[in-house]
């Protein structure tokens, strides 16, 4: 029977928008990504009949195991098919990394803070704000450029910052700039700015904890030399 002629009840596509991509088994969401099936075999069949192959009695791991030209190899997949698998299974992969990487870091010491940022803006010719969003546990949820400028500066968006870490339900931000020229010395509006951002968090529920400035191979944290406002 083909995929087309199932009840919508039991249909990936349709199940998946129903019910959501957890709901789904491994074989219907192989089936998802092969898209099609072949002369008497639907891409279900396809699917069950791949996991269940000698070289998958691991499962899903010992499928994405499995060389292109292993994959190709398989009845029902093929050259294009076998791509579109290995790419799905790399981009799990890099989002795995991601996530085990992030998640090893806790930043709880302003020297853990700038010794973060030093390796990733020490070194950059112009001027850029990134924000690191924080768990209750000071783990780090994930980090990004919130924007990037000439020599002269950046124009802060206090809206974006606080819409991500809202977004990502982070409790806690730690904002960093760079100064291309070497010397990390906040600015007064580096002062003004750091304490406008901190009554703004504490508005909405969201901690600024440090604001760290970088220079060529030294940083300046806000927060340990005493210019973090209590507010």
């Amino acid at each position: 029977m083909k995929i087309s002629e199932l009840h919508p009840s039991v249909r990936p596509y349709e199940r998946l928008e129903l019910f959501g991509a957890e709901a789904l088994s491994d074989e219907e969401l192989i089936a998802i990504v092969i898209r099609n099936g072949t002369k008497g075999k639907s891409s279900k069949e396809i699917a069950s009949q791949l996991l269940s192959s000698d070289e998958c009695q691991q499962g899903l791991d010992g499928l994405a195991k499995l060389s292109l030209k292993e994959l190709s190899e398989k009845e029902g997949i093929g050259r294009v098919k076998a791509i579109v698998l290995k790419a799905c299974f790399e981009l799990g992969k890099r989002i795995v990394m991601t996530y085990g990487s992030n998640n090893r870091i806790r930043f709880l010491s302003s020297e853990i803070a700038s010794e973060y940022f030093e390796e990733k803006m020490a070194f950059l010719e112009t001027e850029e704000v990134h924000v690191a969003l924080l768990d209750t546990q000071q783990n780090l949820i994930s980090h990004y450029v919130i924007c990037k400028g000439s020599l002269n500066g950046v124009a802060l968006s206090f809206r974006e910052i606080f819409r991500k870490a809202v977004k990502e339900n982070a409790s806690g931000v730690i904002i960093a700039h760079n100064h291309p020229g070497g010397d990390p010395t906040p600015s007064d509006a580096d002062i003004e700015t750091t304490r406008r951002l901190q009554t703004c968090g504490q508005m909405i529920g969201i901690t600024v904890i440090d604001h760290i400035i970088v220079g060529r191979g030294i940083s300046f944290s806000m927060l340990k030399n005493g210019l973090m406002e209590d507010v």
